[in-house]
């Protein structure tokens, strides 16, 4: 008998809830599976640390039962955290930082002064005045239309320092605790914020499988092409056999499905 796994939803920084929700938390439900996607306290308290947020999604994994984490952007890391825990069945990492956090993405954003200002405007809480341009340059491609863009009314909101912080280098995954949890990573090619080169650590350090999408930026939840991202994860549950039970041998003798 083959069950469908509880999928966890975890967001990016600047962000909430609804990257997932949007589009692709709702695709899963509709084939079966059981979604939580908590809010980050970093949206609420700003002096939230990495911790509370490991809390919180911990908390979330718990009343899921071992579930698979979706995790976006920060919200990678905070999977990270889980799986070396030993709380997860899987792992997807979408557009994440690497288990050496989030330092190169710091650097890669330094090439990329136009998207680094567009994020201290969110700091500052101004991210309800992006225009198209602004968001298309953090998120998106240039092939991306602006009704797109302005029907998801996106408003980036400031994020705990503290926490991004912590994901410098305070705060970092036990990567060698997560190795045994099956992971997959799936990235744009385009991505502003994470190098390709996390793309690659975490297939080192994790042994993941690796999947770059052509054409594509760091918004890949809220992407006009998100049903490619959804599409990858569920043949990644289906191939690795996520939440498939495993036969028992006694039944299997007699003639019974498990």
């Amino acid at each position: 008998m083959t069950d469908r796994p509880p999928l966890l939803f975890l967001h990016g920084a600047f962000a909430g809830p609804e990257v997932w929700t949007r589009f692709v938390a709702p695709w899963f439900v509709r084939r079966g599976h059981r979604v939580a996607a908590p809010l980050m306290p970093g949206r609420t308290s700003y002096h939230a640390r990495m911790r509370d947020y490991v809390r919180v999604a911990r908390e979330a994994a718990e009343e899921l039962g071992r579930p698979v984490a979706v995790a976006h952007s920060l919200g990678g890391l905070v999977a990270q955290h889980l799986a070396a825990e030993g709380r997860l069945s899987g792992v997807v990492l979408v557009s994440s930082p690497g288990p050496m956090g989030l330092a190169p993405t710091l650097w890669n954003l330094a090439a990329s002064p136009d998207v680094l200002a567009a994020l201290l405007v969110a700091q500052a809480g101004a991210g309800d005045r992006y225009g198209p341009e602004a968001l298309r340059r953090a998120l998106f491609t240039d092939e991306t239309p602006d009704d797109w863009i302005l029907g998801l009314g996106l408003n980036l909101s400031p994020e705990s320092p503290s926490a991004l912080a912590d994901g410098l280098a305070w705060d970092l995954p036990a990567w060698p605790l997560a190795r045994s949890t099956p992971m997959l990573a799936v990235q744009g090619d385009r991505d502003a914020f994470v190098p390709i080169t996390d793309l690659w650590s975490i297939a080192m350090a994790y042994g993941a499988e690796t999947t770059l999408l052509p054409g594509l930026g760091h918004g890949l939840p809220i992407d006009p092409a998100w049903k490619s991202l959804a599409w990858r994860i569920s043949a990644w549950l289906g191939e690795r056999q996520i939440g498939v039970r495993a036969p028992r041998p006694w039944l299997t003798a007699f003639g019974f499905a498990s």
